[in-house]
């Protein structure tokens, strides 16, 4: 009795020591992890900064007005320009934004003149009623309050700040190329070849190959006025010729020759009859054969004029424009 009364004893003296020294064992904050700065931050402060919108400002007249009375189905929602969907649309097609359908007498030059709210369509339009085809806008008929119209007036007035407040920046499109004119010379007759293409429009045009080809360019620009400018103004005027449509490392350089006096005048468009007869300034003639080119090579070409807003020539086709761009700008030897 006394052996097994010891035992007993015995062992609860060995779970109370077992218990000790696992309490004993925590080790302390520091050893456990490294210190972590993100553990300091409270993310449940229950509020949210709540800046308001300055209604004078580009962001708060696209907030409490292009977007509410002018974003509308089946009007300026993407559908006509201005595109008033976003404050980025909205601005990018106001600010030196050229006039689609413009006055006939006394055009204005953009839809927001900075510095220049009466000389600027969209005040206009906000403004005058001046129908057929120029009727005060909004197109419901219920015109803006003076407020708003004043806040517009203010903004233009101001410099027509972005939503940064940032002064916009001036800008012209680049020299555009409509198009290419081929003629091969037979004899004294010459046979025109940018029309004869494997099927539709944009694919390559066919020459004989060992004979001359007189390729003309259509060439228009606008300058930083919005202004047509003809391809007589531009500078530089080069072409390049290559076998491959993304590679111009090892392609021929010309100068192409400008025709002054005797431009020549065709009533086409990407090979297509158009409306107008139109000066095709840019040309050059040469002989594909003299040049290593034979039967079976598709050779592929890129011009490049320079206007007077731009530091650097611009190249048409680039490289990464769209495969029937290249495709159209070329032609297959027989």
């Amino acid at each position: 009795m006394r052996k097994w009364i010891f035992i007993g004893i015995t062992f609860i003296i060995f779970l109370f020591s077992c218990k000790e020294q696992v309490s004993t064992t925590v080790l302390e904050p520091e050893q456990n992890a490294p210190f972590n700065l993100f553990d300091t931050i409270n993310y449940n402060t229950g509020t949210e900064v709540n800046i308001p919108i300055d209604s004078s400002s580009f962001l708060g007249l696209h907030t409490h007005i292009f977007s509410k009375r002018c974003n509308q189905p089946a009007c300026h929602d993407g559908t006509f320009e201005p595109d008033f969907r976003t404050v980025l649309s909205s601005y990018n097609t106001l600010v030196y934004h050229p006039i689609i359908k413009n006055y006939e007498t006394d055009p204005l030059a953009f839809r927001v003149q900075p510095g220049e709210p009466n000389i600027s369509m969209l005040y206009h339009r906000l403004t005058i009623d001046n129908p057929p085809n120029f009727e005060s806008m909004p197109s419901s008929g219920i015109p803006l309050p003076d407020d708003q119209i004043q806040l517009i007036n203010n903004w233009i007035l101001n410099g027509a700040k972005d939503m940064f407040g940032n002064d916009p920046q001036q800008t012209s499109l680049q020299p555009t190329c409509y198009g290419v004119v081929a003629y091969e010379y037979l004899g004294n007759d010459t046979l025109r070849v940018d029309t004869i293409r494997q099927g539709q429009n944009i694919d390559p045009f066919v020459v004989s190959g060992n004979t001359d080809l007189d390729l003309w360019f259509l060439f228009i620009d606008r300058n930083i006025n919005g202004d047509f400018v003809l391809g007589n103004e531009l500078n530089y005027n080069k072409i390049k010729i290559s076998t491959d449509a993304y590679d111009f490392s090892n392609a021929i350089t010309f100068d192409l020759e400008i025709e002054l006096l005797n431009p020549l005048f065709m009533n086409s468009i990407y090979s297509e009859p158009a409306g107008n007869d139109f000066p095709h300034y840019q040309h050059l003639v040469f002989n594909p054969s003299d040049y290593g080119f034979n039967s079976g090579d598709r050779l592929f070409i890129r011009t490049y004029v320079q206007d007077n807003d731009h530091p650097t020539p611009t190249e048409i086709p680039e490289e990464n424009s769209p495969f029937y761009i290249q495709s159209y700008f070329s032609f297959d030897i027989l």
